[in-house]
């Protein structure tokens, strides 16, 4: 995968609104990311249990989703 910015990010997500894809944590550590080895981006949110973020190349860009699961 190839390095990504916090604004590319915010920017790829389909399912959800822009003011939701504003709000929502973006990882701190972007720039020590072993991108080189990545095929995507995961992440959770510390603060709502049970949503993580999911962030993948593909032919047409960036395509990021927030998922919700049980906890």
């Amino acid at each position: 995968m190839e390095p990504v910015t916090e604004r590319d990010i915010r920017s790829s997500f389909v399912n959800c609104s822009k003011g939701d894809a504003k709000r929502l944590p973006v990882p701190r550590d972007l720039d020590d990311r072993p991108w080189d080895d990545l095929d995507f981006l995961g992440w959770s949110d510390p603060s709502l249990p049970g949503r993580c973020y999911l962030v993948t190349p593909s032919d047409d860009g960036l395509v990021g989703v927030a998922l919700r699961y049980e906890t």
